[in-house]
């Protein structure tokens, strides 16, 4: 597994040890409406491309949690993916939590967004149709341009993506060990939130995620 933290102004950055993931944020507003801003310890970048037939996808109408016994939330208020994962997050934002360096307080429950978990589905079938993880698509597209392609009016969006992680409790738990991932999760700006998982067992992780968040304008 292993991290790729991305910041603003900077390349990507390898951090070693096994699993992956990245964090990406913006916001917007009527004058600026592209400008990102407040990145938390990470930058923007995207993805995209359609999912391929041998390759399995969890979204919102799928109750495989990412393959694997290990690391499935309890699925406490439902039993599909997008129940299950959005439990997860609203679990974590629910109390305050230690982001790094940066203390971050409870804030409220996010609803789940099919619109976002669209944008969520495209990104993570990119990455496992062409082995790679980055916020940045093969296709040269951001998170920007995935939200918007979905029809989704945003006045900011945050993105987490992850790979190698086997199952919702396990990518969490990375998320969380991450200053900039876990500040995203626990973004009181947002108020929405999709997510996905796809896998292709002949890439080098195997599974790969993607968390979209957002406020719609």
């Amino acid at each position: 597994m292993k991290v790729l933290p991305l910041f603003v102004l900077s390349s990507l950055l390898l951090v070693g040890c096994g699993s992956g993931g990245s964090s990406s944020s913006a916001s917007s507003d009527s004058d600026n409406p592209g400008t990102p801003s407040h990145l938390p310890e990470s930058g923007g970048d995207d993805s995209g491309t359609s999912p391929g037939d041998d390759n399995n996808a969890g979204s919102g109408g799928d109750d495989n949690t990412g393959g694997g016994d290990e690391g499935n939330t309890d699925p406490s208020p439902g039993d599909t993916f997008a129940e299950q994962m959005l439990y997860a997050v609203n679990q974590a934002r629910s109390q305050s939590q230690v982001c790094g360096s940066t203390t971050m307080p409870a804030v409220p429950a996010l609803e789940w967004d099919y619109d976002l978990e669209s944008a969520a589905i495209r990104h993570s079938s990119d990455m496992a149709n062409n082995g790679f993880m980055s916020h940045t698509g093969s296709d040269g597209s951001s998170p920007e341009d995935r939200i918007n392609a979905t029809g989704y009016s945003w006045s900011t969006w945050a993105e987490n993506v992850a790979a190698g992680q086997k199952g919702i409790d396990a990518v969490m738990a990375a998320w969380m060990k991450s200053e900039g991932h876990c500040k995203n999760i626990m973004n009181g700006n947002v108020t929405e939130m999709g997510a996905a998982f796809v896998e292709n067992p002949d890439t080098q992780y195997g599974i790969y995620w993607t968390q979209v968040f957002a406020k719609p304008r």
